[in-house]
């Protein structure tokens, strides 16, 4: 999908599609929940369990907290819950210790029988110690920045991307899990730091590359689902959609925000983003969209910012998310119907009309006034004509009647 640059000019008032249906089925809104923090899980209720399966249509947990999955189970048939594992790097504190750290790994000190990566931390340094990368300049064995218990892998290597595969399909197998969230697709060389092995962003390109098509395709052809992790896919403009073609589906960490505010601001920033959403949409690829940062809520600028540009390209396949996930969107609200179309410039913002509503997106740094073609409900007043802020969105109703053509 390509956009063409527009100003906020008001432009001609479009004819709204005839609304010949009123049923409130259409485009399912899917969200996930990636549930990883132990001090989080182990204070969550059991009561605010069953909310979670209830709210969402995956929920990711860690490999040690699977006896989860039949709470989440019981409470939704259909919820899917998925265990996360890291691609590219090992946990020096998924240990069988008192303190859970691994240490030089001697004394009969083993990995734990669970793990968040695709293989144990002391298992790599004895019988792979190659596998444990070194540090650009240093030569010592490279931790990822920001997270001194997680050492870097040889995540290029076809030894390595074959045996990540085979023990995350054996923890599958055992415990039941439906999907894998995979993490860290690298495509950055300095994300964490800068390995010898892979000191440019080619070269972390292509060894990142090379694990999606050996081990997406693997985990396809053994009937396990699989969504992939790429950090700062806008700033290489195409990655997106050629990593895409061999797995299961992406995963934009911070889809137009990566704090609480909107940081996707003007078309062609908004376009990088909307591209992923479209491709995904193209392919028949179910990607995860989750925007705003982790720690906190975003604002009610952001969330409807994001939820209504997902929903302008959204297929049914794709999932989203919202800031620290303590409250997703609510379908109840966004029953809008089939969709009518695909988005189109509608005045100085986009639109995408559905059977029994309309999603309107400004990306611009300035408002817009855009003309809806027809009635709809703004807080339950009918209006034809909306000003949209900056960096926003809206998600409107059809009003009672407008099922005519204006």
């Amino acid at each position: 999908m390509i956009l063409a640059a527009v100003g906020t000019a008001y432009g001609l008032a479009p004819t709204a599609p005839a609304a010949t249906a009123r049923s409130d089925r259409g485009i399912p809104l899917k969200t996930f929940s990636t549930m990883l923090d132990e001090a989080a899980v182990e204070a969550t209720t059991e009561a605010q369990w069953v909310t979670i399966a209830r709210e969402n249509t995956i929920v990711v947990l860690n490999s040690w907290d699977y006896h989860l999955i039949p709470l989440l189970k019981h409470a939704n048939l259909r919820i899917q819950v998925w265990v996360y594992k890291d691609l590219s790097g090992v946990r020096s504190d998924d240990c069988v210790t008192k303190s859970g750290d691994c240490g030089d790994c001697g004394g009969g000190i083993t990995d734990s029988a669970r793990l968040s990566s695709g293989m144990g931390y002391c298992w790599v340094r004895r019988n792979h110690p190659d596998w444990l990368l070194k540090a650009a300049g240093t030569g010592q064995p490279f931790q990822f920045r920001g997270y001194p218990s997680i050492w870097e892998t040889n995540y290029g290597s076809l030894a390595y991307q074959r045996q990540w595969t085979s023990n995350v399909l054996a923890d599958v197998r055992t415990h039941g899990w439906d999907g894998v969230e995979v993490d860290n697709a690298l495509s950055k060389a300095n994300g964490y730091g800068v390995t010898a092995m892979y000191p440019t962003n080619a070269a972390v390109q292509a060894a990142t590359y090379s694990a999606l098509r050996e081990v997406g395709p693997a985990l396809k052809d053994a009937g396990v689902a699989s969504a992939f992790n790429v950090g700062y896919a806008t700033e290489f403009p195409g990655l997106w959609q050629r990593w895409l073609a061999p797995v299961g589906g992406l995963i934009q960490e911070f889809y137009i925000s990566f704090s609480a505010q909107p940081n996707a601001l003007g078309l062609a920033a908004w376009s990088q983003y909307q591209d992923e959403v479209s491709s995904c949409a193209a392919q028949h690829k179910s990607c995860w969209f989750h925007a705003g940062i982790y720690s906190r809520a975003v604002t009610p600028q952001t969330r409807q910012y994001a939820l209504a540009s997902y929903l302008l390209a959204n297929n049914g396949q794709q999932l989203l998310a919202l800031g620290d996930m303590s409250s997703g969107p609510d379908p109840r609200r966004l029953a809008l119907g089939t969709p009518l179309g695909t988005m189109k410039q509608i005045g100085g913002a986009w639109g995408r009309y559905f059977s029994a509503g309309i999603a309107v997106v400004n990306p611009s740094e300035s408002a817009s006034t855009v003309y809806l073609g027809g009635s709809y409900l703004d807080n339950g007043r009918p209006v034809s004509v909306v000003t949209v802020g900056p960096a926003s969105g809206l998600i409107l109703r059809v009003a009672p009647q407008q099922g005519r053509r204006q």
